[in-house]
């Protein structure tokens, strides 16, 4: 029943699992099995269905169906498949040890099994099919088991998954355009996604993860767990009061690109819809906070922003450092580092003749990178062809000249305590339920 590779390969893979990890399979298997020898699609679908869409848990089950890829025969593609489509215990367990402690390789290979049914190449609309239904699986995964994604009520999701696999894989699709350009008529090898797999981790560690959800493939209670990529808690948000404009994906991804100490929680500092359109406002409730995210929605419905690595102040000089970042979250996911130019960063100041008042960074005055003024409903967002010099970002909003349609500030990073207090808070380093 589905056992047609060799001993050798079957072993290679069951050896991954240790003694606790080998009962958590057989508890898997007879749940699946409903305590038979074998599952078939149904079972399958049925026990996948609270994190996995029916197609991807139909190709899951051809997948386990296979043979394991083995690497001494250079197999790739598809091999053939066995007639009976029941699948046994130790067929089971060996291509669960492949999804859940191989390498990249092996991941790859079951990407490509999993997002398109034609044997030695997959269509780039087919991966980015393929990426928004895991992006979604992931979301449905700690819909019902993390803490810090039920702190959050966020705003309609709209396309925003799709729009985010479409930049996870514009490094693969078009390296050299944006993602919106990309061609529908283009294929991949197992290799190209191979070496793709291994340059996103972020979409590695959600694999990784839906893999161990689906299987339901916990060591501990899923409530315990730290789910990476994470999402951060939300701490003293009043949500019956105030409603955000970041959803699932945004959170998500611009989570991803903080320090990991920068990710356990975010908290509301400051929102146009909650405090009003009042620049004096604003700078009372973003001073000295630390780390913070400014994200803003221009009136043509772009959503951009930039990420301060250090507390905001009054200054007539730029501040920051090279950790500071500009970011765009519509019509495309993208993030913006330092270019090293100069040193441009960050800029704040109000009520000064002499000197630009607003906020800013990067560029140079009157031509930042990002800027909003202090009449708080004005900004701008300029570069030249080769992008803002100081993070060689392009024009983040959808005109040179925006108006604010809305704007969010969130301090990043858990609440420092105070002295002798202790902290409560869950472990950095909590159990990973890819581990």
């Amino acid at each position: 029943m589905g056992g047609t590779e060799s001993k050798t390969t079957d072993s290679k893979y069951q050896l991954a699992f240790d003694e606790e990890e080998k009962g958590i399979v057989s508890g898997v298997f007879c749940s699946l099995s409903h305590g038979k020898k074998s599952f078939n699609k149904e079972n399958l679908q049925h026990f996948t269905s609270p994190i996995l869409d029916p197609v991807t848990s139909g190709r899951l089950f051809d997948l386990l169906e296979r043979p394991l890829p083995q690497k001494n025969l250079q197999q790739k593609g598809h091999s053939s498949r066995p007639q009976n489509h029941e699948i046994n215990l130790q067929h089971f367990s060996s291509h669960l040890a492949s999804l859940l402690k191989g390498g990249i390789p092996d991941l790859a290979h079951s990407c490509m099994l999993l997002a398109s049914s034609s044997p030695g190449s997959v269509s780039a609309q087919d991966l980015i099919t393929f990426v928004n239904s895991i992006l979604h699986s992931y979301e449905r995964l700690l819909t019902a088991h993390c803490s810090a994604y039920q702190s959050w009520i966020f705003a309609p999701a709209s396309d925003s998954h799709l729009r985010l696999a479409q930049s996870l894989l514009s490094p693969l699709l078009q390296p050299d355009k944006s993602p919106v350009e990309t061609s529908s008529k283009l294929t991949f090898t197992e290799d190209e996604v191979t070496d793709w797999l291994s340059q996103c981790s972020i979409f590695l560690q959600i694999l990784t993860q839906v893999f161990h959800g689906a299987f339901q493939f916990y060591q501990t209670e899923p409530q315990q767990m730290t789910f990476h990529p994470r999402l951060p808690h939300v701490r003293d948000t009043n949500w019956s009061k105030f409603k955000t404009m970041l959803d699932f994906p945004t959170v998500l991804y611009l989570n991803f690109a903080l320090l990991s100490e920068l990710q356990t929680e975010w908290k509301l500092l400051f929102s146009s819809s909650l405090h009003g359109c009042s620049f004096s406002q604003l700078l009372q409730l973003i001073k000295h906070k630390g780390p913070t995210y400014i994200i803003i929605r221009d009136k043509d419905g772009y959503v951009f922003g930039g990420f301060a690595a250090v507390s905001w102040d009054l200054n007539p000089k730029f501040v920051g450092n090279s950790s500071c970042f500009l970011f765009s979250v519509r019509p495309n996911y993208c993030s913006y580092k330092p270019t090293g130019y100069n040193p441009n960063f960050m800029y704040l100041n109000h009520q000064v003749q002499t000197l630009p008042n607003g906020l800013g960074m990067g560029g140079q005055f009157e031509f930042f990178g990002l800027w909003i003024d202090q009449s708080f409903d004005q900004g701008h967002s300029k570069a030249s062809a080769r992008g803002c010099t100081t993070y060689g970002s392009p024009r983040l909003s959808a005109r040179e000249e925006f108006e604010v349609d809305c704007l969010e500030v969130w301090a990043v990073g858990r609440k420092k305590k105070a002295e002798g207090e202790e902290d409560d808070e869950e472990d950095d380093e909590a159990v990973d339920g890819s581990k």
